[in-house]
């Protein structure tokens, strides 16, 4: 047996047991699909009446579980991957993928605006060809780099964790706070939401605070993206993981909406962005082929950054000598907290256009 062929078949039996770490890229390229499963279901189930509703139901049930598996499969691989005590520049890479994945909602998103904008219809296109591409990069890099090394265990400098944090505050007690109120109380009166936002406008888009906290959530996304770098490249248990995890789901999520809220909205269409416009008006969600999409981008946003600010605090505590126990508790609280409000804020999407 040649040096060559030998190499080969070391390179085929490692290919062949990591497989597992294409399965993040793998699911996010089927994801346009899934969504479209989505909208295809939520059709049926407006059509169907009397003993078809069961199985409209479950079809329905089946979509919603392929959307948010993408996510949800991502955060998997992320957490196993993110464990080990060495690593290689292959599994890094691995590693770093599944964190984008997560955020295909939201980048699904991102991109159907930009090409909107671009007035072009070949959003499918381009997201088949991005991932396409970066599976073969993967499948590239796994064989190209086998040289294992310890996981970093650097922590992240705490200056700049400490303003991100600090910043994070000031975002959430001027702005995101109220702004979540207000979208949940459209679960229980539309005019009570429409009179609520209307007095926020005059506090966060005066011409003092706005610039302030534009620059403030820029600021997350710049220096959240420094951090992640970093702690992806360290050992990290199931809470740092998500922590990770929803991090690079909303560093999409916030690019995507400044662009649809301040070019498409304001710049472009020129409407007010309400919450009617935030659900899809004046079809609705799960109605439009396109707006479906808002639905994981939505309701993950919400979910995901109470999340992310549960595990922040988590981590506070555990620095102020609080008990693991304890911090752990608060932070499945505080997840527990965002999903509700993901869940009152998605039944008010659907409501108000009678989806």
């Amino acid at each position: 047996m040649t040096e060559g062929t030998r190499t080969d078949i070391v390179w085929t039996h490692s290919l062949t047991g990591n497989l597992w770490w294409l399965l993040s890229p793998a699911t996010a390229l089927f994801y346009p699909v899934a969504v479209r499963g989505l909208h295809e279901s939520g059709q049926r189930l407006r059509r169907d009446s009397g003993p078809g509703d069961a199985a409209a139901w479950m079809v329905l049930a089946i979509s919603v579980a392929l959307v948010y598996g993408v996510p949800a499969v991502s955060i998997w691989v992320a957490y196993l991957l993110g464990r080990h005590e060495r690593t290689s520049q292959s599994e890094l890479l691995a590693h770093r993928l599944a964190h984008l994945t997560v955020a295909c909602p939201s980048l699904f998103v991102l991109i159907g605006v930009v090409f909107y904008l671009l007035h072009s219809a070949n959003e499918s296109v381009f997201w088949w060809i991005f991932w396409l591409a970066v599976l073969a990069i993967s499948v590239w890099n796994m064989r190209r780099q086998r040289t294992e090394m310890p996981a970093s265990s650097l922590p992240n400098s705490i200056p700049l964790r400490v303003a991100h944090g600090t910043s994070a505050l000031l975002v959430v007690l001027i702005f995101l706070a109220w702004h979540l109120l207000n979208h949940a109380s459209a679960a229980f009166s539309l005019e009570f939401n429409k009179s609520m936002m209307t007095t926020l406008r005059n506090w966060y888009r005066s011409e003092l605070i706005q610039p302030m906290l534009v620059t403030l959530i820029l600021f997350q996304v710049v220096s959240g993206l420094i951090l992640l770098r970093r702690a992806t490249a360290t050992r990290a248990d199931l809470f740092r993981t998500v922590q990770t995890s929803t991090g690079a789901f909303l560093t999409a999520f916030i690019v995507s909406h400044l662009n649809a809220v301040f070019i498409l909205g304001r710049a472009v269409t020129k409407v007010d962005t309400t919450f009617l416009w935030a659900s899809g008006a004046p079809v609705g969600l799960l109605p439009d082929a396109w707006n479906v999409r808002l639905l994981p981008h939505y309701s993950l946003g919400v979910w995901f950054v109470i999340i992310h600010m549960g595990l922040g605090l988590r981590g506070v505590l555990l620095a102020h000598r609080v008990s693991p126990p304890t911090a752990d508790r608060i932070a499945w609280a505080v997840g527990a907290l965002g999903a509700a409000f993901a869940v009152t804020i998605t039944v008010a999407q659907l409501s108000v256009h009678g989806a």
